[in-house]
């Protein structure tokens, strides 16, 4: 049941993930911030405190009450089925008692962080309302074997002329099936899984508002990288000899490489346990953003429909 006054602030980044930096004794982490492109702010919050964009996920043309209903009926049950996924990770490492259940739980999460950010969702709405009406011969065709003489004369004014609500209800039920995507879901549950610990002398880890690294999935040493708390790494590889290359690595160089790379990728936001890595971020904030998956998603189906 969807709540009378449902919460209009989106966690793009969910506050169960980023809870692993906040302090034991403040309850806070660190947030670093570029808002205007020039100098990092740092503050200190609570991981409800950041994270997030108000009414991100909300279906334009819907009363109030219904209108959260993506993050009320998608987002938060993929969210608390990661954390358990989470907490798993945390107690047993490599020897998590996985299910179907929660591998697909964990998997589905780290899908969604590479789809559901701000830029991410402001694209889709915008490819999706540009091509709403686009049509070929074909779904032509069967609308003019059925249509009416009061209906508008072409299958693709009918579809521009359909309510705002129905729009936005259809086009988040194709960004469901982007986060469930069968195929990457199943590849990434195939993969060997490790979670590294990293040592005492090495550098805490930070995280950011893009903190999944990558490679492409189809390659023989495929992987992609998390950092799940201030000195643990979630690793997933297509390849176990690769994976222990990474495991038998410098811990240090590892540190500072994973923070390298989920660094120069933030868009808005990097988090930390503390401050003490802020000239660390002022060298590196942005300057090398891996592009994102919503972009190759939005790509090859403008491309499927130009070749219709």
């Amino acid at each position: 049941m969807t709540p009378a006054n449902p919460p209009t602030k989106h966690h793009f980044i969910p506050a169960f993930y980023l809870r692993r930096w906040e302090n034991n004794t403040t309850g806070k982490l660190t947030e670093y911030s570029n808002p205007y492109q020039r100098k990092i702010a740092v503050k200190p919050v609570t991981a409800e405190r950041t994270g997030y964009e108000e009414r991100l996920y909300e279906l334009k043309g819907y009363e109030p009450t219904l209108a959260q209903q993506v993050e009320e009926t998608f987002f938060k049950p993929v969210d608390t089925w990661a954390s358990n996924s989470l907490d798993m990770l945390e107690a047993h490492g490599h020897y998590a008692p996985w299910d179907n259940q929660s591998r697909s739980a964990w998997s589905r999460f780290i899908l969604s962080l590479l789809l559901r950010c701000p830029e991410d969702i402001a694209m889709f709405r915008e490819w999706w309302h540009e091509d709403f009406s686009a049509t070929d011969a074909e779904a032509e065709a069967r609308y003019q074997a059925v249509r009416e003489p009061s209906d508008p004369e072409t299958f693709s004014e009918y579809l521009a002329g359909q309510p705002l609500a129905k729009k936005e209800r259809h086009q988040f039920d194709v960004f469901y099936t982007l986060v469930d995507h069968e195929n990457v879901g199943s590849t990434l549950n195939g993969m060997h899984w490790r979670v590294l610990q990293t040592v005492p002398h090495a550098p805490t880890l930070l995280t950011s508002d893009r903190p999944v690294i990558r490679t492409p999935l189809g390659a023989k040493d495929a992987h992609v990288v998390l950092p799940i708390g201030p000195r643990q790494i979630w690793i997933g590889g297509s390849d176990a000899d690769f994976l222990e290359q990474v495991r038998l690595a410098d811990p240090v160089r590892l540190v500072k490489e994973v923070n390298r790379q989920v660094v120069e990728g933030a868009k808005w936001y990097v988090w930390g346990a503390d401050a003490s890595h802020l000239r660390f971020v002022e060298n590196r904030f942005g300057r090398n953003p891996q592009p994102r998956l919503m972009e190759s998603v939005v790509a090859r189906r403008r491309a499927a429909v130009a070749a219709k």
